[in-house]
C-alpha cells in the first residue's frame, strides 16, 4: 500500500482488513504439494476455518460497498487480496459466482484486471466440474505431482491467456515446477479431481 504508483485507497480500513486476511491464509496457499498431502486433521480444520472467515469478511465488504473492492476503493494490493480470498472460497460456490459477477463489472470499469477475473472464472468452472479456460487451476495427484484441471480447447490456451494478460502456460508451468516439483502434461488422462485446487497466482 506504500507503492507511489498505486492510488490511495478510499477505504483504508477495508484495504487493511483484506490484506491481513489474505496474508494469514497465504502460508497455506503456497505450501508445496508434499507438505499439503501430509497435513494433519487439525491443520486442515484450521485452514477451513480461515477460509470461511475470509469469505464472510469479503462478503461483508462487498455488501458495504455495493460493488467489488477495486483498485479505486481499496488499492491495487487489497484488490488482489480480495481476488485471492474469493478464489479460495470453495465452500460457498454461490458466493463465488456472485463475486465473479461483481469482479467482472469491476474489470469492465477498469477497476480490476482481466488476469484477476481469469483466475476466479477458472475456479468457478472447476468447482462445478467444467473445463477451465485459462489453465490457472491445478490439483495434487496421489503421487504428489501437480496436474492441471481439464482445459477447454487446449490448443487455444495461450491465445486466451494472452487476451487476459497472462503469460504463456509454459512459463507458468516452469514457475510451478520450481516450487512444487513435476507437473503432469496438459494431455494427461482425465481423473477424479479432488478439491481444493491450487490456484497458480497463490502458488
Amino acid at each position: 500500500m506504500n507503492d507511489p504508483h498505486q492510488p490511495d485507497p478510499g477505504y483504508p480500513a477495508l484495504a487493511e482488513d483484506l490484506l491481513d486476511r489474505a496474508q494469514r491464509a497465504k502460508e497455506h496457499w503456497r505450501t508445496p504439494g508434499a507438505e499439503r498431502l501430509g497435513m494433519s486433521p487439525h491443520a486442515l480444520a484450521a485452514l477451513a476455518q480461515t477460509q470461511h472467515d475470509n469469505a464472510a469478511g469479503l462478503k461483508r465488504i462487498v455488501e458495504r460497498l455495493g460493488q467489488w473492492p477495486g483498485r479505486s476503493t481499496v488499492g491495487t494490493d487489497a484488490c488482489q487480496a480480495a481476488v485471492d480470498i474469493a478464489v479460495h472460497s470453495d465452500h460457498n460456490p454461490a458466493l463465488q459466482r456472485t463475486l465473479l459477477g461483481l469482479l467482472r463489472r469491476a474489470v469492465e470499469a477498469g477497476d480490476a484486471t482481466s488476469a484477476q477475473i481469469a483466475h476466479l472464472h477458472d475456479r468457478c468452472l472447476v468447482n462445478v466440474g467444467q473445463a477451465q479456460l485459462y489453465g490457472t487451476q491445478h490439483w495434487y495427484r496421489p503421487d504428489g505431482r501437480l496436474e492441471p484441471h481439464p482445459i477447454a480447447d487446449p490448443e487455444q490456451l495461450d491465445t486466451r491467456r494472452a487476451s487476459a494478460g497472462l503469460p504463456p502456460y509454459t512459463d507458468q508451468a516452469r514457475r510451478l515446477r520450481e516450487r512444487h516439483g513435476p507437473i503432469a502434461s496438459l494431455s494427461a488422462p482425465a481423473a477424479v479431481k479432488p478439491t481444493p485446487a491450487l490456484d497458480t497466482r497463490a502458488a
